[in-house]
């Protein structure tokens, strides 16, 4: 016999999920975290469409960038998890963190591997990303797709991966770059990672994005 829905309060998403699904068998996991996926991006979209609308562009790529610092921050925990590490941990690698990446990836569907791995130098390559391929493309115009992607992509991704280095006390030690999009390559997204062999100045760790396709 299905619960009421008074008795389906477990503090916990799945397994409310699982009382749900005996009243609602149509709500799969599959669908429940297909549609979890375009509520996020959609929800994300939105609020950088907002903060856009209320102070303009270049402010509004600075905040976004900061939202993803800390939400960077909020799930480093977890992450760590992911590879059996501990955040107070002071031994990361850079192997870590490209393994930290490879993991989170994929659990958004996003396929990652490490193409080139030296000692000064290690990159990855995404071949899909459904927040973009899935969801944008279908809800967006081609033209106003490529335009958010533009705006936001380059700032998101430097907000997530230098801020990951932090965390893992390897800022000082590799640089990130970013330089090929999927979204504008048709192919891949790649990040790399360069050993930094002499202290940067902070005009030196300036953001570079150069098309390379």
């Amino acid at each position: 016999m299905a619960k009421s829905a008074k008795d389906m309060r477990h503090n916990d998403f799945v397994e409310n999920m699982r009382d749900i699904q005996t009243i609602h068998p149509e709500f799969t996991w599959e669908k429940a975290y297909n549609d979890a996926l375009v509520l996020w991006t959609m929800h994300d979209y939105a609020a950088f469409t907002i903060m856009e609308q209320e102070v303009g562009t270049d402010r509004a790529v600075q905040l976004y960038g900061k939202i993803w610092e800390l939400r960077s921050q909020l799930e480093w925990g977890g992450l760590c998890e992911l590879i059996g590490k501990r955040p107070e941990d002071t031994d990361f690698t850079i192997h870590d963190i490209a393994n930290i990446m490879i993991k989170s990836f994929a659990l958004f569907g996003n396929p990652m591997e490490i193409v080139e791995d030296t000692e000064d130098r290690i990159t990855l390559r995404n071949y899909d990303c459904p927040y973009t391929t899935q969801v944008m493309w279908s809800m967006l115009s081609e033209k106003e797709a490529e335009e958010y992607n533009q705006k936001i992509q380059v700032e998101c991704n430097y907000a997530i991966f230098e801020t990951y280095l932090k965390l893992a006390g390897l800022f000082d030690k590799w640089l990130f770059n970013f330089p090929c999009q999927l979204c504008m390559s048709g192919k891949y997204c790649e990040f790399n990672f360069t050993r930094i062999k002499r202290p940067l100045s902070s005009a030196e760790r300036i953001k570079t994005y150069r098309n390379k396709y």
